[in-house]
């Protein structure tokens, strides 16, 4: 429909100017619309000399010639046309906005002398890659979308372009590219506005890594993506970034993100403490047990003075006996005996539990317990010695 209406137009419009064949003439400048008015008093090359804005947008143009009477042109509309190439804009170093889209375009080229240039329009075109920036340090706005690719493809970046833009754009408008990733697109710190909408991204980790750089980030449009059918797909995003305040066109509210902030924020230090706990339960905390395990078993123990043993269950009088506790392998009266022998440790008695000389009924070996089987009657239960009196 678009190859019909151009050769419509550019074969049986009865314009003036149309029969230039598609080019740029002098009096089609001079005639162009313009929020600048001829002076009585000047010429008409002084007046074009003057212009800064310039209308040529559906004039069935095919070539960019013949600008460069136009030294003070700072906006340049020539959408919807039939152009194939841009070329012959090295004249307009004054030139800040130019308007491409919906051309015939299959390379970005000749704009190396717009080093003013900060609004760029190139969207439905055939452009398979985006180039030929690098001198565009003041480009603010890409707007790059719809571009005619060959089946099976997408619109690729180049790393020296993307450079060169990483400081000044604010604008990308990349949707119906076949987009599958955002990972190159990382270098745009300065991004307010993000347009990459039915494209094939599919990764959530990836966008949560970009937009984390993206600290200006504005507006951000994906809707028609794989990854927005993802479960919670909007309050996910919401929570990547604390700067936006528009999602796929509809404004965040501020109480429930600032809800959403609060609950990530809670559940990553939830997480940070369970990492920090496994990674202490896990390789660090067991290399801490088995080297302070041997550093306690290389530490000798005491030896156990006798007299303060109860011989009985072997435990110090006092203090509850540990199993885990390392003993002494050789009796300090061994150690006394072969150092000191006249020593008065060597020759003493064992100390006697008062409580067991006191209270000998209490410590008394316990009575057997007759089974359930045996229990016939009352008698047989309080048949026997008889219970000692405690006193």
């Amino acid at each position: 429909m678009t190859k019909t209406r151009a050769f419509f137009k550019k074969h049986f419009l009865t314009r003036p100017f149309d029969f230039n064949m598609g080019k740029i003439s002098f009096e089609m400048i001079a005639k162009s619309p313009s929020h600048t008015k001829k002076r009585r008093d000047e010429t008409v090359q002084q007046y074009v000399r003057r212009l800064t804005h310039l209308y040529f947008s559906e004039k069935n143009i095919d070539e960019i010639d013949n600008l460069y009477h136009c030294r003070n042109l700072s906006v340049l509309y020539l959408y919807d046309n039939n152009i194939s190439k841009i070329k012959n804009l090295g004249f307009a170093s004054n030139l800040t906005h130019l308007y491409l889209q919906k051309n015939e375009i299959t390379k970005i080229e000749g704009l190396d002398k717009l080093r003013r240039l900060t609004k760029l329009y190139l969207g439905s075109n055939s452009i398979t890659v985006v180039e030929g920036l690098e001198n565009l340090e003041n480009l603010q706005e890409l707007h790059i979308e719809k571009q005619n690719l060959p089946p099976g493809e997408k619109l690729l970046f180049e790393p020296r372009s993307l450079q060169a833009l990483s400081k000044s754009l604010c604008v990308l408008n990349i949707s119906e590219n076949n987009i599958d990733s955002m990972e190159e697109l990382k270098c745009l710190k300065s991004m307010t506005q993000f347009y990459s909408e039915n494209n094939c991204l599919t990764d959530m980790k990836e966008l949560s890594k970009v937009l984390a750089v993206w600290s200006s980030l504005r507006r951000l449009e994906l809707t028609g993506n794989p990854l927005c059918n993802k479960k919670k797909y909007r309050d996910r995003v919401i929570v990547m970034s604390k700067s936006m305040v528009t999602l796929d066109g509809k404004e965040i509210n501020e109480t429930a993100k600032r809800f959403l902030l609060n609950w990530k924020a809670s559940r990553d230090a939830r997480r940070q403490q369970r990492r920090q706990f496994h990674f202490l339960e896990g390789g660090t905390s067991s290399n801490l047990v088995s080297e302070s395990s041997k550093a306690f078993s290389s530490i000798p123990s005491l030896p156990l003075i006798q007299g303060l043993v109860n011989p009985s269950n072997d435990n110090v009088i006092g203090i509850p006996h540990s199993d885990a506790l390392p003993r002494g392998t050789r009796p300090l009266a061994a150690i006394m005996q072969t150092r000191v022998p006249n020593s008065t440790l060597v020759n003493m008695k064992p100390v006697q539990d008062v409580s067991q000389s006191r209270f000998p009924s209490i410590f008394a070996p316990a009575r057997p317990i007759m089974s359930e089987g045996n229990w016939e009657s009352d008698s047989d239960i309080h048949s026997g010695p008889p219970l000692p009196l405690q006193t």
